[in-house]
C-alpha cells in the first residue's frame, strides 16, 4: 500500500496519484505528465516546472489539507500565440525553448500582477483565473486588463509575433488548494478556451457577464454573434479595446476621450522603472518632456489607470505648478499633501489641521519624528503660526514625511507644468532623490522644453534619471486616433485635421470637439458625417489661450521675429525672414531662429 502525503488515505502500491485528493505520487507537469526528478521542461507536452523537489513518494513533500472543492464566480482567461506552431518549425529547438520561457514568464509576471493564479500552461497557451482563492469585486476587470496588457506585451518578444485572449466571468468548480492540478473545470473553462480560438490576432474577446461587469472601465465593441464548439446556441461575444479609468470605474471622464496611440513604447518605459524601483527599493526620476498638447498628461494618466488596477498597494501623490501668483514656490507639493490628507483647498484651518494630523499619526508612528514634521508641513499649507526653521529643517520633514510613506508601499510623485516651477522645488526634488534613494519613491515630472532653459541639465545629475522626450505623432498614430475618436469621417475632413494637427494630438482632439459642439458633425449610427460643408477649420477656442500662453513665455524679440514670419505663410527662408525684419541672418536672426527651434515653435524641414 502506498500512502498519500497530502490526506493520509491508503492507495494501491502501483498508484500513479491519490484516489482521495487526486495528489500526484512523483513529480508531474502542469499537464499530467509523469516527469523525472531534475527536469526544467516536460519531455512531452514542453511545459516549464518548477525548480526540481523531492517527490511526494518520497515522503519530503509537506502535509497539507485536502483539497476543498466549490461553485464560486471566477473569470478564466485563455491566451496563445498565434501562429507559434508554424513558427518553431522554422526555429532551431533551443530557439524555440527560450522563447517559450520568455513568454511564459512574461504571462506569470502580468497574471500575477493583476493578481490571479496561472492554472496551466498548454503548449504555447495559458490559462489564469480570478476570483479564488480570494474574491474581490474587481476580478473580472483585473482579468481583462491582464489580457489587455499580456496581448500588448506580446509582440515585443519577436517580430510577427501576437497573441489573442478570451476571458469569461461565470460560475465554475473549484477545487480550493489544487492551483497546477484542476484547480477550476466545467462548461466555463471549454468556452473561455473556445472564445480565445475565434478571437483575431492582437485582440481580445469576453463574453457578456464580463462586459457588463466591466464596461464602466473598460471600453467594448461588439464583435457580433459566434458559433462555438460544444454550445447549441451562437454566443454573442465583445472585443475589448481600451481601460478608461481606474479601478471600478473610478476617475472615468464624462466627455470625450481619445484612444492612447502611438506612445505604447514610453508607456511601458514607465511602467518598467517604476517595477524596477519598486522591486529595488531604489528611488527613480523620469522627466517627460513635450510641447503642449503633445500628451504628457495623458500618458501620466495611462499610468495611473494601469497601477490602480494592479493588486499591490501604491501612494499616489499629483502635484501641479502654477505660473504666478503668491506663494506658489511649493504649490505642486503642498498639492500632494492635500491630496493624501484630503484636505480641500478651502478647508477651514482647525479641520484642515485635524486631516493633516490623522494623517500623519497613521504614517509616522515614531512621536519625535512627528513632532518635528508635522509643524513643518503644516507651515507648507500655510497652517503654521509663525517659522519652524530654514529651508534645511523644511526639505528635511517633507523629505521624512515621503520616506515613510514609501515605507508602507512604493509612492509615486507626479509633478505636473514643471516648465513653472520655482528654483526651490526644482532644488527639493534633486534633493529629494540624492537622501532617499534608498526607498521606493517613484517622481516622474511633466514639463514643455522651457524647463531647460531655466534647468540646464535638470535630473542630469542624478543617480537614477531617465529623461522620455515626447516627439509629435507619426501622421499613421494620429490617423488611429481620428478613426478611434470620430470612426467614417470623409477622406478630406480627415485631412484638414492632421494637416492643421501637425502631430499633436491636443489639437486633433479640440477640432473634433469644436466640429461637434457647433454641429458641424453628426453622428449616425456608429460612424460621423458632416452636417454641411466644412471649406475651412477655425483655432478653438480651447486652443487660444494654451496658443497665447506658448507666445507669451517667448521674449518680445522673438515674438516679433514671429510675427514677420507669419506673414511669409507656413514656411520660409532664412534669407527672406532677415530681409523682411530688417536683421542680419547670421549675427542676430539666426540665434532667434535657433532658440524657437528648440522651444519647438518653429521647426526645421531642411537645413543646407
Amino acid at each position: 500500500m502506498k500512502t498519500c502525503p497530502s490526506c493520509g488515505s491508503e492507495n494501491r502500491a502501483e498508484a500513479s496519484f491519490c484516489s482521495s485528493c487526486g495528489a500526484a505520487f512523483g513529480r508531474v507537469c502542469p499537464n499530467g505528465h509523469a516527469v523525472p526528478a531534475q527536469a526544467r521542461f516536460c519531455d512531452q507536452c514542453g511545459a516549464v516546472l518548477d525548480s526540481p523537489a523531492t517527490s511526494a513518494a518520497d515522503g519530503a513533500a509537506p502535509r497539507r489539507d485536502a483539497p476543498i472543492a466549490e461553485r464560486r464566480l471566477v473569470s478564466v482567461l485563455f491566451a496563445d500565440l498565434v501562429g507559434f506552431t508554424a513558427l518553431s518549425e522554422t526555429r532551431d529547438a533551443e530557439e524555440t525553448r527560450d522563447l517559450l520561457s520568455r513568454y511564459f514568464e512574461v504571462a506569470r509576471t502580468l497574471i500575477a500582477r493583476y493578481g490571479g493564479t496561472v492554472e496551466k500552461f498548454i503548449g504555447d497557451a495559458v490559462m489564469a483565473v480570478w476570483g479564488t482563492p480570494v474574491a474581490t469585486e474587481i476580478d473580472a476587470e483585473r482579468a481583462v486588463r491582464a489580457a489587455l496588457d499580456l496581448v500588448a506585451s506580446i509582440p515585443e518578444l519577436g517580430s510577427g509575433l501576437k497573441a489573442r485572449a478570451g476571458v469569461l466571468t461565470g460560475e465554475a468548480a473549484v477545487t480550493i488548494g489544487a492551483a497546477g492540478e484542476g484547480m477550476v473545470a466545467g462548461d466555463l473553462v471549454n468556452t473561455a478556451s473556445r472564445i480565445q480560438t475565434v478571437a483575431e490576432p492582437g485582440s481580445v474577446l469576453v463574453g457578456d457577464v464580463t462586459r457588463r461587469t466591466t464596461r464602466e472601465a473598460i471600453v467594448y465593441e461588439d464583435a457580433g454573434e459566434h458559433e462555438l464548439k460544444g454550445k447549441s446556441e451562437r454566443v454573442a461575444l465583445w472585443r475589448a479595446l481600451r481601460v478608461v479609468s481606474g479601478a471600478g470605474g473610478a476617475l472615468k471622464s464624462a466627455g470625450l476621450e481619445a484612444p492612447f496611440v502611438g506612445r505604447n513604447h514610453e508607456l511601458k518605459r514607465i511602467k518598467d522603472l517604476f517595477h524596477s524601483c519598486a522591486q529595488d527599493r531604489r528611488a527613480h526620476m523620469v522627466s517627460v518632456t513635450g510641447i503642449a498638447g503633445i500628451g504628457k498628461s495623458r500618458l501620466a494618466w495611462e499610468f495611473y489607470k494601469y497601477f490602480d488596477g494592479i493588486v499591490d498597494q501604491v501612494y499616489w501623490q499629483r502635484g501641479r505648478c502654477l505660473a504666478y501668483g503668491e506663494g506658489v514656490a511649493y504649490w505642486a507639493l503642498a498639492d500632494m499633501i492635500r491630496m493624501r490628507a484630503r484636505i480641500e483647498e478651502a478647508e477651514e484651518p482647525e479641520a484642515a489641521r485635524r486631516k493633516l494630523r490623522a494623517t500623519l499619526r497613521e504614517h509616522l508612528l515614531d512621536p519625535e519624528e512627528l513632532a518635528f514634521v508635522e509643524p513643518r508641513l503644516a507651515h507648507l499649507l500655510g497652517l503654521g503660526d509663525g517659522a519652524v526653521g530654514d529651508r534645511e529643517d523644511l526639505f528635511a520633514a517633507w523629505r521624512l514625511f515621503f520616506e515613510r510613506l514609501a515605507g508602507s508601499a512604493p509612492t509615486v510623485l507626479a509633478f505636473e507644468d514643471m516648465q513653472w516651477a520655482d528654483t526651490s522645488l526644482l532644488d527639493f526634488v534633486e534633493y529629494l532623490l540624492e537622501w532617499s534613494r534608498d526607498y521606493p519613491l517613484y517622481v516622474i515630472t511633466l514639463a514643455r522644453p522651457e524647463l531647460h532653459e531655466q534647468r540646464p541639465g535638470w535630473g542630469a545629475g542624478q543617480r537614477n534619471f531617465t529623461a522620455l522626450y515626447l516627439e509629435p505623432l507619426s501622421p499613421e498614430s494620429m490617423d488611429e486616433l481620428l478613426e478611434g475618436l470620430v470612426p467614417g469621417l470623409p477622406e478630406r475632413l480627415r485631412g484638414q485635421i492632421l494637416e492643421r494637427a501637425q502631430g499633436v494630438p491636443l489639437y486633433a482632439v479640440e477640432t473634433v470637439r469644436m466640429l461637434l459642439d457647433r454641429g458641424l458633425l453628426t453622428q449616425e449610427g456608429s460612424v460621423y458625417r458632416p452636417a454641411g460643408e466644412i471649406a475651412t477649420l477655425d483655432v478653438p477656442e480651447t486652443l487660444h489661450a494654451l496658443i497665447a500662453a506658448r507666445l507669451d513665455g517667448l521674449s518680445a524679440a522673438e515674438r516679433r521675429v514671429l510675427q514677420h514670419a507669419a506673414v511669409l505663410g507656413k514656411t520660409f527662408t532664412a534669407p527672406a525672414l532677415a530681409a523682411l525684419s530688417g536683421t542680419s541672418g547670421d549675427d542676430e536672426l539666426r540665434p532667434m531662429l535657433s532658440g524657437l527651434v528648440r522651444k519647438e515653435v518653429l521647426g526645421v524641414q531642411s537645413d543646407p
